[in-house]
């Protein structure tokens, strides 16, 4: 018997959409696949001011062990997003067009806290959880 791991062979079939919208505007959206037969997942940020396509082709990389997040960025006044994969209880640097960049930390209840104090500035959306829903960002 062979103490290989053998890869899947995916059949990646679409998933569904996060829509995310802040006020009477959406934003964003997250497309997400995922395989048939092992269920892992892709996923692929579309941006409303940005409508050309990706320098990519085909599904991005994806990180095992690591969950799809979307990270917002909200000043109150100024919002902007991105897409990423984290773990729990993971640090990492972030830099956004809402605040200068800061460390920040994945809890385990999926909440971040930053190092800079923009505390409540930064938030969370787990992908797989959030498929087919529209959030209010």
């Amino acid at each position: 018997m062979s103490s290989q791991v053998t890869e899947c062979k995916h059949n990646v079939v679409y998933a569904g959409v996060i829509n995310l919208i802040r006020g009477f505007g959406i934003v964003g959206a997250v497309d997400a696949w995922t395989c048939t037969l092992c269920s892992e997942l892709w996923c692929d940020e579309k941006r409303m001011e940005h409508q050309e396509l990706p320098p990519e082709v085909g599904l991005p990389p994806r990180t095992k062990g690591t969950e799809w997040v979307a990270i917002v960025c909200d000043d109150g006044s100024k919002l902007d997003w991105n897409l990423a994969q984290l773990n729990r209880k993971q640090t990492f640097q972030h830099s956004c067009s809402v605040f200068q960049g800061c460390n920040l930390t994945v809890n385990n209840d999926w909440q971040i806290s930053c190092d800079s104090g923009h505390e409540g500035k930064h938030r969370l959306i787990r992908v797989r959880p959030n498929l087919n829903r529209t959030v209010y960002v």
